[in-house]
C-alpha cells in the first residue's frame, strides 16, 4: 500500500484506526503469516489508542521537519514503532553496560552519545535495544541530531516521529535533500541547534550525534566531519562513545523495506572531549575511542583519516 506524506496526513481517524497496522508491518520482510501476526500486534496498540491520541499522532506527522527545531516524540507513535522494531531486531545484545552506567551516574549535567552511522533506522534501533533491556527512561532522553532526510519520506518520517529529533542543516559536502541556504543561514541554524543542544543538555536530556554526518555505505567507520568538533567541545559536555552493528542489515542502503537480524550496542568508556585538545585533536580521539569498540569489518581502514 502505497503511501505518501499527504495522504496520511489526512486520513480521517477510521482509515488511521484500521489502515496504519498494515501499512507499517509491510515493511518487514517476512511470510504473509508473520507480516499478520504482526499487523494484529499493531493493531491492538492503535485499538487501545483514543481519538485525541490519533489526531496527535496525524499532526505530528504532518508538521514533522517543518523547521530547525526540536520534534519531541509522538507517545503512541513511539508505541508503533517499539512493537514493530522488537520484530525486526532479533536478537539484540548490549554490551559495556557497566560504562553506560557510570556515565549516567556522573555528575556532569551535559550529555551525549556519539555513536557510528549505518542506516536511517540506527536511532530506531538504538532506542528499541535501550527499551527492550529495560532502560525506557534512558531512551526517552536521547535527542538525535538530524538532517532534513529523515522526515521526507513516509515510512523514514513516521521512524522520525517516534523519536525525539533535533533538525540541523547539514554540511554542503553531504546534503543532498535540504533546500539551498546560503552561508549565513547554514551557519545560523548550527549556532542555533549547537546553543539547543545545550539547553536540552541542561534540562536532562541526551543529545545522539552521528559525526560522520552520512550512512557508511561499506559499514567501516568513515572520517568525522570537521563542523562535528563544535558539539564535542560544548562547555562541560561528556561524551559516551557507541558502537552500534546490525543497522547496515536491518535496513541497508536503497532499501524500501526492513529485515529481521541481530542488532548490538556497545558502549565504550565516557571521557571529556577538551581534555584531549581543542577541536580537530578531541575529534579525532573520540574517533579512535568509537572504533576499539566495532568489529573488525566495520572498523575503519588502516590509515584513514579520522577528521575529515
Amino acid at each position: 500500500m502505497e503511501l505518501s506524506i499527504e495522504v496520511i496526513a489526512s486520513l480521517p481517524n477510521v482509515l488511521v484506526r484500521t489502515g496504519l497496522s498494515a501499512w507499517v508491518a509491510e515493511h518487514l520482510d517476512a511470510t504473509p503469516e508473520d507480516r499478520a501476526a504482526l499487523a494484529a500486534r499493531l493493531q491492538g496498540v492503535i485499538d487501545a489508542a483514543s481519538d485525541a491520541e490519533i489526531d496527535q499522532l496525524r499532526d505530528t506527522f504532518t508538521r514533522a521537519g517543518d523547521d530547525w527545531r526540536l520534534h519531541l516524540a509522538d507517545p503512541l507513535a513511539q508505541r508503533i514503532t517499539r512493537t514493530y522494531m522488537s520484530a525486526v531486531v532479533s536478537p539484540w545484545a548490549i554490551e559495556g553496560r557497566e560504562h553506560l552506567e557510570s556515565f549516567l551516574a556522573s555528575p556532569a549535567r551535559r550529555r551525549m552519545v556519539v555513536c557510528n552511522h549505518l542506516s536511517y533506522t540506527d536511532t530506531q534501533v538504538t532506542d528499541v535495544v535501550l527499551s527492550l533491556a529495560g532502560l525506557d527512561g534512558v531512551a526517552g532522553r536521547l535527542v538525535a541530531i538530524a538532517g532534513p532526510k529523515v522526515y521526507t519520506d513516509p515510512w523514514r518520517r513516521m521512524a522520525s516521529i517516534a523519536l525525539n529529533t533535533r533538525k540541523t542543516a547539514q554540511s554542503s559536502t553531504v546534503a543532498s535533500e535540504q533546500d539551498a541556504l546560503t552561508s549565513r543561514e547554514l551557519a545560523a541554524v548550527a549556532l542555533e541547534t549547537l546553543a539547543e543542544c545545550g539547553r536540552l543538555m541542561d534540562e536532562g536530556y541526551i543529545v545522539l550525534l552521528y559525526p560522520e554526518g552520512t550512512r557508511a555505505r561499506e559499514r567501516r567507520l568513515q572520517p568525522f566531519l570537521r563542523a562535528a568538533a563544535r558539539y564535542l567541545l560544548i562547555e562541560g559536555v561528556e561524551v559516551l562513545p557507541l558502537g552500534q552493528v546490525g543497522g547496515e542489515r536491518i535496513f541497508p542502503v536503497d532499501a524500501t523495506i526492513m529485515y529481521r537480524e541481530p542488532a548490538t550496542l556497545v558502549f565504550g568508556e565516557a571521557f571529556t572531549p577538551r581534555e584531549h585538545g581543542a577541536k580537530t585533536a578531541a575529534l579525532a580521539e573520540c574517533h579512535r575511542r568509537l572504533a576499539l569498540l566495532l568489529p573488525e569489518t566495520h572498523q575503519p581502514v588502516e590509515g584513514a583519516a579520522r577528521v575529515t
